[in-house]
């Protein structure tokens, strides 16, 4: 058992978001990815490789949501 705060729980996290959207739920993706993008960076500092995926991600679910602003903040925060 990991813990909620556990970068395998951020991985299941991750995952789900991913998942969530593929359905079209785009606000839970969002809130899954978030999650997931905090926990990463404790534990991995802001320069992982699974930072960027995550924000690439999350920018995809903020622009299907319509947030386009935010959809290019994240985008520019992933290079």
């Amino acid at each position: 058992h990991f813990g909620k705060e556990h970068p395998e729980a951020a991985v299941t996290l991750y995952n789900l978001g991913i998942a969530h959207g593929n359905l079209g739920d785009y606000s839970k993706q969002k809130d899954l990815l978030e999650r997931a993008l905090r926990i990463l960076e404790q534990h991995f500092g802001k320069e992982h490789p699974a930072i960027t995926r995550t924000l690439h991600n999350l920018s995809n679910a903020h622009g299907s949501l319509g947030n386009h602003e935010k959809e290019k903040d994240l985008l520019e925060r992933a290079l």
